[in-house]
């Protein structure tokens, strides 16, 4: 199989030089290696690929129509080296995380950046979304593990909890506002809401605690992206209600910020994979980073309020 790839290798370089000296020093083999691996193609292939004179080599019609073909086969056999290469080099491969948008924009790019520096030949797709589709996308095995909120148990999948992620109302500095730290939730009903649309986490959570305490919580306005919601509330339209962690993909220095307390509303984040299926080492070397990033970011206050990993489900909300 190497013998053939090197014979479509050569085809490919005089095809494209046009000349057998000069592919053959690109190749850095002589040039009567290079004519006895063309001879050999065109042997195998039945088919003359190449009009030969003293100064030009141009490919015959057959040649110029198998081309494609030859590219295409290169092409394949490249990407199949590759990927046996990866699969036998555990600092080596890709790792595809379906991730809620809130946590792409923060914890996940910081632990990249962890992994790149001591693995930089680990490449990280990034499948955000909302929390339903990112279940789908690890059940399907579409994505090698997830970061979410777990809405509610899937059994095929198992989930490792990482961290508490606080909720707080946001407004601009200047709406009308008592000067407190801390607000309720029948408090915020008496304000317009923005609020995120209603299959996200953030909103899910957000209609769990209401209902528990049996407040309506209607949304005078609702985005899909945080970075908008908070644009809102910084224009004065009201205020927005998100979590830590959303609140880092919009600017929030023209915003206060105000915690929710009577109840606390809070979600668990996790990482979500399936069941009874070893990753591969990328993904658990991106794993390990998160963990040891969570550790080295967790406050004293969320560290005694919930432990890094456990097997529990579920949220103060729900």
């Amino acid at each position: 199989m190497l013998g053939d790839l090197k014979q479509l290798r050569a085809a490919l370089a005089i095809a494209r030089l046009g000349n057998f000296t000069r592919a053959a020093h690109e190749l850095h083999i002589s040039q009567s290696a290079l004519t006895l691996q063309v001879q050999q193609l065109e042997s195998q292939l039945d088919t003359q690929l190449f009009d030969r004179s003293r100064r030009h080599v141009s490919l015959t019609p057959q040649g110029l129509a198998l081309l494609p073909r030859i590219e295409q086969v290169i092409a394949q056999m490249e990407d199949l080296v590759r990927f046996a290469r990866d699969a036998s080099d555990p600092e080596r491969g890709t790792v595809t995380v379906a991730v809620l948008p809130s946590l792409g924009a923060g914890l996940l790019p910081q632990a990249i950046r962890r992994l790149k520096r001591d693995y930089p030949r680990i490449d990280v797709r990034i499948a955000d979304t909302v929390a339903t589709r990112v279940t789908d996308l690890i059940r399907n095995g579409d994505a090698d593990f997830g970061l979410s909120s777990q809405i509610k148990r899937v059994p095929e999948l198992t989930w490792e909890n990482l961290m508490t992620d606080h909720f707080y109302a946001f407004m601009a500095h200047d709406y009308p506002w008592k000067s407190r730290r801390t607000t309720t939730l029948k408090e915020l009903a008496a304000h317009p809401l923005i609020l995120p649309v209603r299959d996200s986490s953030v909103r899910m959570h957000i209609e769990a605690a209401a209902d528990k305490q049996k407040i309506l919580l209607p949304a005078a306005h609702e985005a899909v992206y945080n970075s908008t919601i908070l644009a809102m509330a910084a224009e004065g339209l009201g205020v927005a209600v998100l979590s830590k962690l959303a609140g880092l993909g919009g600017d929030t220095r023209r915003l206060r910020q105000v915690a929710i307390t009577n109840p606390p509303i809070y979600r668990h984040i996790g990482i979500l994979r399936r069941a009874g299926r070893s990753l591969p080492r990328p993904a658990e070397l991106l794993i390990e980073v998160l963990r040891e990033s969570v550790r080295q970011d967790a406050s004293p206050r969320d560290a005694a309020k919930i432990p890094l990993y456990s097997d529990q489900t579920g949220t103060h909300s729900s």
